[in-house]
This record gives C-alpha cells, sequence and structure tokens, in this order.
C-alpha cells in the first residue's frame, strides 16, 4: 500500500544483523521502491529505545505501519506505543527466535516478509502486561526465565547458543514453589502465551490464540530427568498437551506470588523484579498487526 512507513532496525538482532546493515536497509529502500512506498529508517542504539524513538515519531507524520526490524524483543519496544492507536505494527523478523511472527504466519526471509508487509492485510490482536510491562508472544517465570537470563549474556547468538545454554541450565535448575492465583504449586515454568511459542518453533501452547481475549498459562511441573527428552520433542514437534507434568488453563488475569524476588522474562527479554507479586493481564484487541 503507498504510502510511509516508519522502520526501527535493532543491528544487534539475531546472528548477523550487524554483519549485514547496509545491504538490509539497501533491500528494504529497493523492495519500498516497487511498491511506491517511502521508507524511513531509524536504527536503535540501546535497550528501550525502539520505544522512544516510535514514541518521538510516531505522531509526525501519517505513517502507514511503524516497522520493527529484529526479534520480539525489538516488536516488543516498537509495539509499546501503538497499543491502542489505530497506526499498526509491521514485523520484519530478524531475531533470534521470531516466535511472533512465526506465529502469525510472517516469512522469516527479509525480502518475502519485505512483500508481505508491503502487501498484506492488517489484523488486530491481543496484547498482555505483567505489572504493567507490555507483551505480545509470551512471559512467564522459572527455567524459562533463568535460561533467558543466560542466554542475554552470550556473545553469540542463535539457536544453537540457546540449545547449549538450556542443556547446561537443566541439569542445575531448580523449580520454584510459589502461589499460582492462591495455590501453592512447586514449578519447573509458568508461561503465560499469548502466541503459542517461545520462537524457533518452539510451541509451548499451541492452542494458544491471538484473538481470542485471553491467555494461555502452561504450569511445567517437576519431572524426572529422564522426562526432558520428551518434553523437548513435544515442544518442537508441536505436541505440547496436559499430561501429569504439564497443566494448561485459559485466563484473562492471573497472580503469582513467590517467596523472593523472581527474574521473569516477557517476550524473551530477562528481568529480575525487585516484588513477590506477578499480576498478569490481558488486553483484547489492542494491537493492530500487518500480516
Amino acid at each position: 500500500m503507498p504510502g510511509s512507513y516508519l522502520f526501527i532496525l535493532n543491528p544487534n538482532s539475531g546472528t548477523s544483523t550487524g554483519k549485514r546493515t547496509n545491504y538490509i536497509v539497501d533491500k528494504i529502500q529497493a523492495i519500498a521502491g516497487k511498491y511506491d512506498c517511502e521508507a524511513v529508517i531509524l536504527f536503535t542504539k540501546e535497550r528501550g529505545h525502539a520505544t522512544a524513538l516510535v514514541s518521538e515519531n510516531v505522531g509526525l507524520r501519517d505513517w502507514k505501519a511503524v516497522v520493527a526490524v529484529g526479534g520480539d524483543g525489538t516488536i516488543n519496544e516498537t509495539a509499546q506505543p501503538l497499543v491502542g492507536t489505530d497506526t499498526p505494527v509491521g514485523i520484519i523478523p530478524l531475531g533470534s527466535g521470531n516466535g511472533l511472527a512465526r506465529h502469525l504466519g510472517i516469512p522469516i526471509a527479509l525480502e518475502r516478509s519485505l512483500i508481505r508487509l508491503f502487501t498484506g492485510d492488517t489484523i488486530t490482536i491481543d496484547s498482555a502486561t505483567l505489572n504493567d510491562i507490555p507483551f505480545f508472544c509470551t512471559a512467564g517465570i522459572g527455567f524459562d526465565a533463568y535460561v533467558g537470563h543466560l542466554f542475554s549474556k552470550q556473545k553469540v547468538r542463535g539457536l544453537a547458543s540457546y540449545v547449549n545454554v538450556s542443556f547446561r541450565a537443566y541439569w542445575t535448575y531448580k523449580p520454584q514453589v510459589l502461589k499460582l492465583n492462591g495455590l501453592n504449586t512447586n514449578a519447573f515454568s509458568i508461561s503465560f502465551a499469548n502466541a503459542g511459542q517461545f520462537g524457533n518453533n518452539a510451541w509451548v501452547a499451541p492452542e494458544a490464540n491471538l484473538q481470542d481475549g485471553k491467555l494461555d498459562i502452561c504450569t511445567i511441573k517437576p519431572f524426572p530427568k529422564w522426562y526432558g527428552t520428551s518434553l523437548a520433542y513435544q515442544l518442537f514437534t508441536k505436541q505440547m498437551k496436559a499430561s501429569r507434568f504439564i497443566d494448561y488453563q485459559s485466563a484473562e488475569f492471573a497472580v503469582i506470588d513467590t517467596e523472593t524476588p523472581p527474574m521473569i522474562h516477557y517476550d524473551g527479554e530477562p528481568l529480575q523484579l525487585n516484588t513477590t507479586r506477578i499480576e498478569v493481564k490481558i488486553k483484547p484487541q489492542s494491537l493492530r498487526v500487518i500480516v
């Protein structure tokens, strides 16, 4: 659709974005030109910068879309100021996992995702908050947050690095005792899924629906070490389902109380909380997205 598009490009996303930034910029401009569109490209410099860039620029023009060029963290920062507005977010998935893009069926290849951006439809999806922190794909507590914290410290990104970190963490991680909606729960992890996967086609909640006004809450209970292989197989073959070690519930609101301030993640970004109470809420039909 002809018009002006604001691109927010994170050169630190994924494994190679920074090494091919010029190629990405040239490709954006070339594909935009084919569709008679103007592409204004801004670069992020640090964590949180994408939100600031969008907030500063979204009201200056009648943008057809504000486009996140990066991973789920970049999408999160870019989309935050757009929640509840008519301006859609576009997604060019150049991250390590690209969970939201994969759930939405947006192509991972650069050129194909750009073509989809300029020719796709706009839908409205749910978003959610964890202690008022917006998230759009998944958030959680437990093993996934612990791995996210360790992964964020790695110099090399990508699936291989994530698998390596997860494998090493698996043998030392200790499940937490907490309360979920007032009930004592011994959990290996608890995931709040707006979209169905973490990224890299790791489907923690295969039935999750971005437009149903609810979150799928997946509680993985402590399990024998031998079960880890089966769990990983289910995760990456989209076969996760309720069992003696896995519990699912659908909710608009949830509360977790912990003994000590926990590490959480939101859209893959780890964060150490300074409170022992977590409140998670759904915001139905709150973000427009080009798919």
